[in-house]
């Protein structure tokens, strides 16, 4: 729950409130779903960082690279449970912009490549799956460090592997075309790899109470722990300015052109109504004052409660989305709903790039938010409309797709406030052949089902 906390923005109440802990295995947390009811059909990887810290303990896990051999057995056992019992291959994380709520690494982070052979290995065992890799932005990415790692996880496995994220960025250029020459090469290699992109662009409203996402830079990482006395303590230091500066110019954030996309939104203070509506680079330039001393003084003055808009933090780009090795999934689903709505994507992908662009066909489009992704997770009985197949179907009419404008609601478990965007357009929504949602109306019929790998082996 604390890695969850920080790098996914889940509120820690929400999910002491709302989470059942009748399970401690893997198996059991499947058979913990399969009975609660479902509005969908899930199907769950098994997760590295916990199966790691489960095994050799939340510290050690964290700063140990090598298991010992004791360890590595009953990772490895624990790993083929969680196959046998149905998991759809493993997932980790090596994006350092993803940190627990001390600052320190994942056990993912630290762990030896040869823990992950081990893992690939057993899942050529099962002939299912596939092999879930988060690389980040752009840390490992840029340097290519892990390019032949990852080939070697797909030549021991023999199954496919799907990564995130290729985007493109204003400070690294040319980098998505260089990870999309790279996907083109994997294919005609014969690799099964695929990459995640982005549909819609990722604006955010946020205040630094609990904001995470400078995580990759290290003294921003280091002022954001603790609580928000502890942070406003940090970020108010005179001492640290210059660091969290340095920290910006290396990233191309330095400028007041660079802080034109961030909004004063809704401040508390009398004394800084004057600055809501205008961007921090605009009240930089007009005051003479470098852009992260603005942010940073109007943040402390108002005891990090102002309220900032952020436009287009991350721009999603067509050349990106119609390459034949990525699909269209990145949306965070139920993460960051504090401050971004980014799992507005399927509707914004069939209105503005299909309807709106027509950057492919509707069949390929199609193809590539249901029979692809579908494909790669190792599912065989879903993601395109034919007989025999389960009649999972979204029935929407093109013409009315839209989305209302984001708003909050404090409808999370403990009553925790959330940031929704809500479509129009769609006329039902069908899980195995039974209405879920009709317009906007939930039924309340709860027919979905845990996918277990096993039923998919032929």
């Amino acid at each position: 729950m604390d890695m969850m906390c920080r790098i996914e923005a889940v509120p820690m109440e929400s999910m002491r409130a709302g989470m059942r802990w009748d399970w401690v295995s893997f198996p059991e947390y499947l058979d913990s779903l399969e009975r609660q009811g479902l509005g969908l059909n899930i199907a769950s990887l098994v997760p590295y960082s916990p199966l790691r810290s489960y095994v050799m303990g939340v510290k050690e896990s964290r700063e140990r690279s090598k298991a010992t051999d004791a360890e590595m057995a009953e990772i490895k056992r624990l790993f083929r449970e969680g196959m046998v019992a149905g998991a759809f291959g493993f997932s980790a994380d090596k994006s350092l912009e993803d940190r627990p709520g001390d600052g320190s690494y994942l056990p993912t982070q630290v762990a030896a490549d040869e823990e992950f052979y081990a893992l690939a290995e057993i899942l050529r065992e099962f002939g299912v799956g596939h092999i879930g890799w988060t690389r980040g932005i752009p840390d490992r990415m840029g340097a290519n460090r892990d390019r032949e790692f990852l080939i070697r996880l797909m030549d021991l496995s023999g199954r496919p592997l799907q990564w995130g994220l290729v985007m493109q960025l204003e400070n690294h250029p040319e980098m998505h075309r260089e990870q999309l020459a790279w996907l083109s090469e994997m294919h005609r290699r014969g690799y099964p790899m695929y990459a995640q992109s982005m549909a819609v662009d990722v604006s955010q409203k946020f205040t630094m109470e609990d904001y995470n996402l400078f995580d990759t830079n290290p003294h921003w990482l280091e002022a954001t722990l603790g609580g928000v006395e502890q942070r406003l303590q940090k970020l108010g230091d005179p001492a640290r300015r210059a660091g969290l500066k340095q920290d910006m110019d290396r990233t191309r954030r330095g400028t007041p052109e660079a802080w034109d996309a961030v909004r004063v939104l809704e401040v508390t203070q009398e004394r800084n109504y004057r600055y809501e509506g205008r961007s921090i680079g605009e009240i930089a330039r007009q005051e003479g004052r470098h852009p992260v001393d603005v942010f940073l003084d109007l943040c402390v003055d108002e005891g990090l409660k102002c309220r900032f808009a952020w436009r287009d933090l991350h721009v999603a780009s067509g050349e990106i989305i119609a390459h034949p090795c990525t699909h269209v999934s990145l949306g965070d689903g139920g993460a960051h709903t504090r401050y971004q709505t980014s799992s507005a994507w399927p509707t914004h992908f069939l209105s503005h790039w299909i309807r709106d662009r027509g950057l492919m066909s509707i069949e390929d489009a199609h193809y590539k938010i249901a029979a692809l992704p579908a494909w790669i997770a190792g599912f065989r009985d879903r993601g395109i409309l034919r007989e025999g197949m389960a009649a999972d179907i979204i029935v929407y009419e093109l013409d009315r797709l839209a989305m209302d404008e984001p708003h909050y609601e404090s409808d999370f478990p403990g009553g925790a406030r959330r940031l929704i965007q809500k479509a129009k357009g769609f006329r039902y929504t069908i899980v195995n052949g039974t209405v879920t949602f009709e317009e906007d109306r939930c039924t309340g019929a709860l027919p979905g089902k845990l996918l277990r790998s096993y039923d998919m082996i032929a």
